[in-house]
Formats: C-alpha cells, sequence, structure tokens
C-alpha cells in the first residue's frame, strides 16, 4: 500500500491554519444546534417518535445527497462552496431563532429546518475533505489529524456543552449563536479564496447524476478503494449498533448515572483526540496496511473486553484505546483517499465514502435494538445489552483475518490494473 504513502514532515502552512479555525467553529456550532434542535423538539412534544424524526432529518441528507453533492464538488471551487454552505446555514438558523423569538415552533418546522441543515452540511463536509490536499502542503496526514481532533474537542467539549448553557438563556439563543458561527466562518473561508489555487479541473463529461454513478463505479472498480468501503460499511454498522443501546448499557450494566455516562464519553473523546494526532506518525513508523490492521484490532479486543468485563474503571479504559482507534482508522483512511484520488474525481470518492459511513449509521442503530430485543428473552438485560460489543468484536477479528492479504495486494495490484482510457479509475492511469 505505498501508493499512499505520506511525505515528510513539514510544517502546514498559514492558510490551512485559517482553514482550520473555521472547520473548529463549524464543528463548535454543530454541537450546538444538536443539542438545541433536539431540545426544541422535546419542548413541543412528548412523542419519542416525533423527536427522533427532527434527529434523523438532520442525518437523511447525507444518504439521498452525498453523491450528487459530491458531483457538484468536483465542478466548484471547494472554498467557495463551503463558504456559501456557512452562509445558508447562518441565514436558515438566523430565521429559525427569530421564529422562535417570535412564535412557537411546530415539528414539522424543526424537521424542515434540520433537512436543510443537513443538506448544508454535507455540502460543507465532502468539500471540506476534498480541500483539505489544497491546503497542507504535503502534510496531509498531519493536516487530517489536526481537523479531526479539533471536531472532537469543538463538537464534543465546546459545541454541546455550550449548547445546553445557552439554552437557558432562552430556546432561541444556540440558533442565533449558530448563525453567528457560521457567518463569521463564511466570510473568513471567502477571504481565504483569494490566498489559494481553487479551482478544481471540472469534469463536466455528463449530468450530475451520471457523475454521481460515476463516483460509485470509481470506488467499486479500484481495488484499494473497494476494500475500504466494504470496511467501512462493517465497522460503520456495527458501530453504531454499539451506539444504539449505550445508554441504557451504560446506566443497566454498569450503573452508572448522567455524571458517569458523561464522563465515559469525555474519556472516549480524549481518546479521539490523542488517536487523530498520532495517526500521522503511526503511519510513517508502520506504513498504512500494518497501521489500519493494528487499529482494527484494537478496536475488536476493546469492545470484546466491554462485552465480557463490563465494570465502569475496565470499559472507560477501553472506550478510550478503542475511540483512539477509531479516530486514526478515520484519519488514515481518509488520508489515503486524499493521496490516491485525483483531485478531479476526489469529491465524488469522498462522497460515497460519505454516503456509507452515515447511511450505514441508519441500518447500525436499528440493528442494535433488534439485537438487544431479541436477547432479552434468553438473556438477563444486563447481558443482552452486552450482545452488540460481543458481535461487534467477533465481526471485527473476522474482518481482520479478510483484510491482512488484501490490503497490501489492493496497493500494488491497483498501481498495476489502470484503463486505456484513464477515465475510470480514480487517479485517471
Amino acid at each position: 500500500m505505498s501508493r499512499a504513502s505520506t511525505a515528510p514532515r513539514t510544517p502546514l502552512p498559514s492558510r490551512f491554519w485559517v482553514f482550520w479555525s473555521c472547520l473548529t467553529a463549524g464543528s463548535a456550532a454543530d454541537g450546538m444546534t444538536l443539542i438545541a434542535l433536539t431540545w426544541a423538539a422535546s419542548t413541543v412534544t412528548d412523542s419519542a417518535l416525533a423527536i427522533s424524526l427532527v434527529a434523523m432529518a438532520e442525518r437523511l441528507p447525507w444518504l439521498l445527497f452525498a453523491l450528487p453533492v459530491g458531483a457538484v464538488v468536483d465542478r466548484l471551487p471547494r472554498i467557495a462552496l463551503m463558504a456559501t454552505a456557512g452562509a445558508a446555514r447562518a441565514v436558515a438558523m438566523l430565521a429559525l431563532g427569530g421564529l422562535l423569538l417570535t412564535s412557537d415552533a411546530s415539528i414539522g418546522l424543526l424537521v424542515a429546518f434540520a433537512l436543510f441543515f443537513g443538506t448544508t452540511e454535507v455540502a460543507y463536509g465532502i468539500a471540506a475533505d476534498t480541500a483539505v490536499p489544497l491546503l497542507a502542503a504535503g502534510g496531509v496526514a498531519q493536516a487530517n489529524g489536526h481537523v479531526r481532533a479539533s471536531q472532537i474537542l469543538s463538537n464534543d467539549f465546546v459545541g454541546r456543552p455550550l449548547g445546553g448553557l445557552l439554552l437557558k438563556a432562552g430556546l432561541a439563543v444556540p440558533f442565533l449563536g449558530n448563525a453567528l458561527l457560521n457567518g463569521a466562518s463564511a466570510g473568513v473561508l471567502l477571504a481565504l479564496r483569494r490566498r489559494i489555487e481553487d479551482r478544481p479541473p471540472a469534469a463536466r463529461d455528463g449530468s450530475v447524476g451520471t457523475q454521481a454513478l460515476h463516483g460509485l463505479r470509481l470506488v467499486r472498480r479500484d481495488p484499494l478503494l473497494r476494500l475500504l468501503a466494504g470496511s467501512a460499511v462493517v465497522l460503520n454498522t456495527l458501530y453504531a449498533a454499539m451506539l444504539a443501546g449505550q445508554v441504557l448499557f451504560v446506566r443497566e450494566s454498569l450503573g452508572l448515572g448522567s455524571l458517569g455516562y458523561a464522563l465515559l464519553l469525555s474519556a472516549a473523546a480524549v481518546g479521539g483526540v490523542a488517536g487523530s494526532q498520532y495517526a500521522r506518525r503511526l503511519l510513517d513508523r508502520l506504513g498504512a496496511a500494518r497501521s489500519l490492521l493494528t487499529a482494527l484490532l484494537n478496536m475488536a479486543l476493546c469492545f470484546l473486553g466491554v462485552g465480557f468485563l463490563p465494570t465502569a474503571p475496565v470499559v472507560v479504559v477501553l472506550y478510550a484505546i478503542a475511540s483512539a482507534a477509531v479516530a486514526f482508522w478515520s484519519v488514515s483512511t481518509l488520508t489515503l483517499r486524499q493521496l490516491a484520488v485525483d483531485t478531479h474525481v476526489l469529491g465524488r470518492v469522498n462522497a460515497t465514502f460519505r454516503m456509507v459511513t452515515f447511511g450505514m449509521s441508519v441500518v447500525g442503530m436499528l440493528l442494535g435494538g433488534v439485537l438487544v430485543e431479541a436477547a432479552t428473552g434468553p438473556l438477563r438485560p444486563e447481558q443482552a445489552l452486552r450482545v452488540p460489543y460481543w458481535l461487534a468484536g467477533v465481526l471485527y477479528l473476522l474482518l481482520l483475518v479478510f483484510l491482512k492479504p488484501r490490503l497490501t495486494a489492493a496497493g500494488s495490484d491497483a498501481r498495476e490494473e489502470g484503463e486505456p482510457d484513464g477515465q475510470d479509475t480514480p487517479s485517471g492511469r
């Protein structure tokens, strides 16, 4: 898998840190909105289904629009597209905040805003993934690590607590704060665009729909990308299955209250930051294939440990290690895509992976609930809540066995195959 080796370590340029600050502000705003939207829904209705519709509406655009948005990202300047999406988010949040100041919201209204906000998030996120190589000056893995770490910190440690705090000042305040952060970020991104060459070689050979399907074909035909996408299906489905019953697992199996739950999530977030920051070093030391296999082994053993040793101190440590491995996997696979795929199709490839990630999360949440319900009869409730962890650990180990002989081969085979016309392979070979 040498085709995606990282460049020697060099200081990241100032333009990247400007870009990073915009992503950090956007992540903090996302955390505020995630808390505020569901809270606003809970003030309108007591129906768990209605409240869940608001949360699902924010994620649904990833499943519906990721592929066509990826094609659009490959046609337009990425930084400008991010600025436009950020400005649209700011306007939407300002409008929602104004409505909440003057009238009561309805579930339908909140669902509509969540859908719009999720759609702009799709454009912003895919464009951001695709823009990193333009700004990192060769230090792509290092840049991705910093981005991932800042997203965890700003979303989990800043955005969500700040959103909860601002809710005490009024239901509209978090949305107005979101508008302020996104508006400022959009202005900075527009200024940044003048400092870089942000003109992707637009491949306009066909409609947006045709190019969106072309992105799927690119991933399917490339051995390395196909392996990574298939792995993402397994990993994200099972990870979401564990998250589905996480609250009940913490309460019933670990016997922790809300404070203990918060501390557990904080430990996981700290692990995620550490994994993001260490990604570059591990990639340089072990190489891509061995690094990914090491991360996968850590995930498997940690989740098996959580399932078989459900005591709070042990689970806290295992959650932190597992989160570090998950973050490392995320940073590393994104880096591999960015280095292995030509810029004119990178938006479509990133969109395919994003769709897989968030689409399978929806399936995984449902799977987790079904597993726990099915196991509750034969097992005690606190044991049934461990079933997703057992299943994830075992299947992660099986995935490890499957990937071990294939990851290195995928990297070398992809260099040799190529297409005569250079049109249907990710790197245009």
